[in-house]
C-alpha cells in the first residue's frame, strides 16, 4: 500500500462527535461535502468535527439518507484539509485487490488497516456491498474505502456480528448517485424517502410524509432528536456550562467530555456500570534526568491533595480525581472540585515542566 494514500487519507478524514458516540467521515473535495453514515448522524441536525487538521467545529448535517445509510455534513470554514477522490464510472474492482481501510475504531484517532477485497459484489439488504477483510470496528463506520491509488470506491458501513474480518461498505455507485441527487435537490437540506426513493426537501416534506408516495418518514431525520441526559451527566453538564465551557463541543459521546483548556486535555467520565465519576489529564512526560526529584515532588502532593492525586502511566505525569460514587455526586461540591481540579491541573503542570524539566505533551488529534 502506497504511503502517500495513508497520507492523504489521514488528512482527509474526519472524527464526527455526536452526543451518543462517533464515527467516521472524509471529505470528497470535487463536491465540497463530509461524507459519512446515517447511523452516525443519526437524530442531528448538527455535529461536531474534528481533525489532524482542526480542532472541534460544530457543523450542519446538509443530507440523510436512510436506503444508502449516508449523509452528508458541511465542511467547516477556514479550515485547511485534505481531500480524496470518488472512483470515476466504469471503474473496475474484483476479488483480492488490495485496499486502505480507514477511520477512528474504538474511539482512537486515526488508524488505516490494509487488507484484501474477499468479495466485490455482495448483495445485502436489496444493495451491492464490497466485503473486505480489513478489520472495521465501530467508530470505523463513514471512513472510506481506498484503492492503492486513493480512489473512494466504498464506506464502510457495518461488519457482521461475531464474524472476523468479514467488514462491508457501500459501493462507490450508490454514494455517486445520492451526491447526484442531493445537488439536483438544490444542494439544501434533503432525505431519501427510504420507500419510493425520492429526495424529500423540508420544503416538500407534507405535515411529516413524503410528498411522492405519501408514507410517513423519519421524523427525526428533519427535527433532530433532542438529547436528554441522564440524572448524573445532567448534573455534570450543569457544572461544565457553569464553568463556562460549550457543552456541544466538549461532549465525547455518551457520559464522556474533553475539555480542551489551553495546552491540556482534561477527561470526565462517569460510568454508570460502576456508579463513579472521574476526571483525568496528562500533564508532562517525565524528563531523562532528575525522575527522583520528580517523584519525591509528586509524592510529596499527594499527601496534600485532596480528592485527587498523582500517577505515571507509561512515562506520562497524570493527574486523577479520587472516584465519586453517583449518590454523592452534586453539583455544588462537584463544581468546586472540578474548578480546583482544572486549577491544579494547570498549576502543576507548568511547575514540572519549569522547575522540573519535564517534557510538554504532544497530543494527537
Amino acid at each position: 500500500m502506497a504511503l502517500n494514500t495513508s497520507i492523504l487519507a489521514e488528512n482527509a478524514i474526519v472524527r464526527i462527535i455526536t452526543p451518543w458516540g462517533m464515527g467516521t467521515g472524509f471529505l470528497l473535495g470535487d463536491y465540497s461535502l463530509i461524507v459519512t453514515n446515517r447511523h452516525v448522524i443519526q437524530g442531528c441536525r448538527q455535529v461536531v468535527l474534528v481533525s489532524e487538521n482542526f480542532k472541534k467545529r460544530i457543523a450542519k448535517v446538509l443530507y440523510a439518507d436512510p436506503l444508502y445509510d449516508l449523509a452528508f455534513v458541511e465542511m467547516p470554514d477556514n479550515v485547511a484539509i485534505g481531500s480524496l477522490q470518488l472512483a470515476f464510472d466504469g471503474y473496475k474492482i474484483s476479488d483480492g485487490d488490495p485496499i486502505l481501510a480507514v477511520g477512528h475504531p474504538l474511539g482512537l484517532k486515526y488508524t488505516n488497516t490494509q487488507g484484501i477485497i474477499s468479495k466485490a459484489s455482495r448483495r445485502m439488504n436489496g444493495l451491492n456491498y464490497i466485503q473486505t477483510d480489513a478489520a472495521i470496528n465501530p467508530g470505523n463506520s463513514g471512513g472510506p474505502l481506498l484503492t492503492t491509488d486513493g480512489l473512494v470506491i466504498g464506506v464502510n458501513t457495518f461488519i457482521l456480528a461475531n464474524g472476523q474480518n468479514l467488514g462491508f461498505a457501500l459501493h462507490f455507485s450508490y454514494l455517486k448517485k445520492a451526491l447526484e441527487d442531493f445537488k439536483k435537490a438544490g444542494s439544501v437540506y434533503a432525505v431519501r424517502c427510504n420507500s419510493c426513493t425520492n429526495i424529500v426537501t423540508e420544503k416538500l416534506l407534507h405535515n411529516g410524509y413524503c410528498p411522492f408516495c405519501g408514507i410517513k418518514m423519519d421524523k427525526e431525520d428533519f427535527s433532530g432528536k433532542l438529547y436528554i441526559p441522564g440524572p448524573v451527566s445532567k448534573k455534570i453538564e450543569e457544572i461544565i456550562e457553569k464553568m463556562g465551557y460549550n457543552l456541544s463541543i466538549v461532549r465525547e459521546g455518551k457520559d464522556a467530555w474533553l475539555i480542551e483548556d489551553d495546552n491540556l486535555k482534561i477527561s470526565i467520565i462517569y460510568k454508570s456500570d460502576s456508579g463513579y465519576v472521574t476526571a483525568n489529564c496528562v500533564l508532562c512526560k517525565i524528563p531523562t534526568s532528575g525522575i527522583d526529584k520528580v517523584y519525591e515532588f509528586m509524592l510529596r502532593q499527594n499527601y496534600r491533595l485532596p480528592r485527587m492525586a498523582f500517577t505515571i502511566e507509561d512515562s506520562y505525569v497524570e493527574i486523577t480525581t479520587s472516584c465519586i460514587k453517583d449518590t454523592d455526586f452534586h453539583i455544588d461540591t462537584g463544581y468546586e472540585l472540578f474548578e480546583q481540579y482544572i486549577n491544579n491541573c494547570h498549576r502543576y503542570s507548568n511547575i514540572l515542566i519549569e522547575r522540573y524539566y519535564c517534557q510538554p505533551v504532544e497530543y494527537d488529534e
